[in-house]
């Protein structure tokens, strides 16, 4: 019974390696399968996910880098500086008209 059994299922295989499409068909899905299951796949794709979001946010730490670049060398700027404080600190310079309205009616 065991010899019956064993002699079948080498029929079996030696019938399907005979069609190397369904072989390749076969091996394709183990791996596929084998990569699903042990979680490599998930983690492939969680990798090149990261990656994705790694790479956009180092595009606008260095676009925000340019911009404070330009800032500081603006800042260098002793015209840059006066203008900043007027506007921030509500500022006059010298020769300034400034006027003041009252809230009174």
């Amino acid at each position: 019974m065991v010899n019956r059994f064993f002699a079948g299922t080498a029929k079996v295989v030696s019938e399907f390696l005979q069609h190397p499409l369904r072989v390749l068909v076969t091996c394709l899905i183990v791996v596929f399968g084998t990569l699903i299951l042990n979680g490599s796949f998930l983690h492939l794709w969680n990798l090149h996910h990261n990656s994705r979001n790694l790479s956009e946010r180092i595009n606008n730490l260095r676009t925000n880098s340019q911009k404070i670049e330009e800032k500081i060398i603006k800042a260098r700027d002793p015209n840059f500086i006066e203008v900043e404080a007027r506007e921030k600190f509500d500022l006059a310079g010298e020769g300034d008209l400034v006027f003041i309205f009252s809230d009174d009616d």
